[in-house]
């Protein structure tokens, strides 16, 4: 009989030993089979989440290099300087935006205007009854470029929604969003437009008329979810209601016209937020951005905004370290325990060992047979691994993938008003906020790799097991071991 059929029989006559082997194979090959589909699986997982969290970056003007910055003069106490150095413009956010990594970016500016029909008529801003010099002004309102609305704090925090139309995106759009109490006061709908005024009365210089007025559609209107505190002291400008918000490029388009009908330089944005997709490649977008010399970087300055990310790096390495030690202690465990099992059994087949050898069997047959024995009961175990960690690998996966999302509580910044809070006069922050990618649950799967992989060293482990286990009983004599046995 040669030592395959021998070792079928074997395995099949000692079922008890052959089934505790099996399940020892089967939980050590599918630990690992698990644990190394959610470790691939979590470096997805990983940039998702860091996805999620966001980073930013700004691009803004150096007012600390003091070539950039003009005199204005000086008294004793007193002294004054203003920047004249290159603006932030589309030219430069261009050249940013070249760079691969780059998501998103907001570029935001603020002016004071008139607000005035197209026939000319001025109109009217929602007053504060608890101001006596509310009428004063009452057609100046204040104006917020947005290169995307989405983009507001306000908005996106669900402090202010736009119930009506739509919120403008990317783009010189020349649209505008409005408040609900300022349409209904002047009889606005969406669809009609109004016109920004800056004139003398506004700041003080005489415009040429032509370059006075800009024209913007309404394609929004929004609602105050949340309620604003005011007291005698809140201008009618500094009231959301008489907030209007337009697309950033017309209203920059706009005021340099504004200063080009004057013989005056044209501006630019003070600072420009991008966001990245990957907070962990921050500073190898910013390396590449601060090589481009097309950008001038004796006038402008990088700072980087990755909090978040720093905040949260921990638990993310934390879950792939969790994962790489149970790998480690089930398989180590797994094989000491398998090791054991192997060399008990060994010693309970010395007799058997001393009778082959007797009758003339080489020992490299018996090695042979009880290597096969292993083999036959490791191919069960692992193929039947494959289904097995298939399914369980799924819900450990992504309920490790919660703990670690639990664990992450992305840092808002310390000046943006958070929904639901109180709203006074003193919170109006417009901090641009990205919005973070949907992360849904993880999708793990058991690829042939891992498995080939897996089920190669798992095999070789235990046939190395089997070698150690039968050692002892192989350098013996047979007249040695039946003398024992006697």
């Amino acid at each position: 009989m040669n030592f395959v059929k021998r070792a079928f029989l074997y395995v099949v006559r000692k079922w008890q030993q052959s089934a505790i082997a099996f399940l020892i194979l089967l939980a050590v090959c599918t630990s690992a089979l698990i644990g190394l589909s959610i470790l691939e699986a979590s470096h997805t997982a990983a940039a998702n989440l860091r996805g999620q969290l966001g980073g930013t970056f700004r691009l803004e003007i150096d007012k600390s290099n003091p070539a950039n910055m003009q005199s204005m003069g000086s008294t004793d106490r007193y002294s004054a300087s203003y920047y004249n150095g290159d603006p932030i413009d589309y030219a430069a956010i261009d050249e940013v935006l070249k760079v691969p990594g780059i998501a998103d970016y907001s570029a935001a500016i603020e002016a004071v205007a008139n607000l005035k029909s197209e026939d000319g008529q001025y109109y009217d801003l929602v007053g504060n009854g608890q101001n006596y010099f509310s009428s004063a002004g009452a057609h100046r309102a204040s104006i917020h470029g947005w290169t995307s609305l989405r983009q507001c704090s306000y908005f996106a925090e669900g402090i202010l929604e736009v119930t009506q139309g739509e919120m403008f995106s990317d783009g010189p759009s020349g649209q505008a969003v409005i408040s609900r109490e300022l349409a209904e006061l002047n009889r606005l709908t969406v669809g009609d437009r109004i016109t920004l005024e800056i004139n003398r009365d506004v700041t003080g210089i005489d415009f040429p008329a032509e370059n006075q007025e800009c024209s913007f559609e309404i394609v929004g209107i929004f609602d105050m979810l949340k309620e604003q505190k005011t007291d005698q002291y809140t201008g009618q400008r500094q009231m959301l209601q008489n907030w209007v918000f337009v697309d950033s490029r017309t209203l920059l388009s706009y005021l340099n016209g504004l200063l080009a009908s004057i013989g005056m330089e044209g501006l630019g944005y003070d600072r420009v937020t991008f966001s990245v997709e990957d907070p962990a490649e921050m500073d190898a977008i910013i390396k590449n951005i601060q090589n481009n010399d097309a950008i001038n970087w004796d006038c402008f300055k990088i700072e980087p905004e990755n909090v978040s990310y720093q905040n949260a790096e921990d638990s993310l390495e934390g879950m792939d370290n969790s994962i790489r030690a149970m790998i480690g202690i089930i398989v180590l465990a797994g094989i000491a325990v398998l090791v054991l099992a192997l060399s008990i059994w060994a010693k309970l087949r010395i007799r058997e060992t001393g009778a082959m050898l007797a009758l003339g069997e080489s020992r490299g047959k018996i090695l042979a047979q009880r290597m096969m024995e292993i083999a036959l009961i490791a191919a069960v175990a692992f193929c039947l691994s494959y289904p097995v960690s298939a399914v369980a690998a799924d819900s450990v996966g992504n309920m490790l993938l919660a703990q670690a999302n639990e664990q992450i509580v992305p840092q808002a910044s310390s000046d943006t008003v958070q929904a639901g809070m109180p709203i006074t006069s003193d919170d109006l922050d417009l901090s641009p906020v990205f919005e973070p990618p949907k992360i849904g649950k993880l999708t793990i799967s058991v690829n042939f790799g891992a498995f080939a992989a897996v089920y190669g060293l798992g095999l070789a482990i235990a046939l190395l097991s089997v070698c150690a286990a039968s050692i002892p009983a192989m350098r013996m004599r047979p007249n040695e071991i039946l003398s024992k046995m006697s």
